[in-house]
């Protein structure tokens, strides 16, 4: 399930953000990230969404390593990716909204 077909408006808002904060290399990885499953949290209201990058991600980028991406002030969302560099996880703060529409869509 494609990220930028499956939650288009969410997946530009997240582009914008992290082009505002100089992250074009994670812009390129969701722009052909597929999400592999999601949680939702009740107790934390964050929706987790695991995802696989696209080929942007093959080639790490020099100086990757695991980090923590913070656009949450802008979107209550924080990226977390692997020591190559890749996006793995995508946390949403009160994303039962999206985890809805990935039920639907997967449902089609």
């Amino acid at each position: 399930m494609n990220l930028l077909d499956t939650l288009p408006d969410f997946e530009r808002d997240m582009e914008g953000a992290l082009l505002q904060i100089g992250r074009g290399d994670i812009v390129d990885q969701l722009r052909e990230a597929s999400i592999e499953r999601w949680e939702y949290d009740d107790f934390a209201a964050t929706a987790s969404l695991f995802v696989t990058p696209g080929e942007a991600a093959l080639a790490p980028r020099p100086g990757a390593r695991a980090e923590t991406v913070s656009i949450y002030d802008e979107l209550g969302v924080i990226l977390e990716t692997d020591e190559r560099g890749r996006v793995t996880l995508i946390e949403v703060s009160g994303g039962r909204d999206l985890v809805a529409r990935l039920e639907a869509a997967r449902g089609q």
